[in-house]
């Protein structure tokens, strides 16, 4: 995400957050942990579906994740649009942050805290957990902090 944008999501109040979290993680929940099924489905290709999981469970703008996908907003649209199958490249990105909100809900305690988290700055990771999604191994950082957070082993 810019450096500049802050991405605000407020729900409104007859939507319960438990149920966004359990909409947009439900049809993954194969994948999470699962190497061989994530293999499979990376070589397949994630429906365009995926990204408006991704942008509803994190609250994000389509600008915010396109730019964490490394993509346009324009293709980013094109493919929730035309309800293209995603890229290798792409489904992996974003099983990898499916994995990563399941993970970050599970250790912080629920999705509106996590989202705080990652917005904060993060003294093991020394920067914002949110400027390190646009890369795997940025995700794979996060993930393991969020097993020391699990384990009070702080930084």
């Amino acid at each position: 995400m810019s450096a500049k944008r802050k991405s605000v999501y407020k729900l409104p109040d007859d939507i319960n957050p438990s149920s966004i979290v359990e909409d947009a993680l439900m049809p993954y929940q194969s994948l999470l942990g699962n190497p061989h099924a994530q293999l499979r489905v990376i070589r397949e290709g994630l429906p365009a579906k995926a990204l408006s999981d991704i942008i509803s469970l994190s609250g994000a703008s389509q600008i915010d994740i396109a730019h964490m996908l490394r993509m346009s907003e324009k293709t980013l649209r094109s493919y929730i649009k035309d309800s293209k199958v995603l890229d290798m490249g792409v489904t992996e990105h974003l099983i990898q942050l499916f994995e990563l909100f399941d993970k970050g809900i599970e250790a912080i305690g629920n999705l509106d805290e996590f989202k705080k988290w990652l917005n904060s700055m993060s003294v093991g990771l020394a920067a914002k957990p949110i400027t390190l999604l646009d890369t795997l191994t940025g995700i794979e950082l996060i993930k393991e902090e969020l097993i020391r957070i699990e384990f009070g082993a702080l930084a």
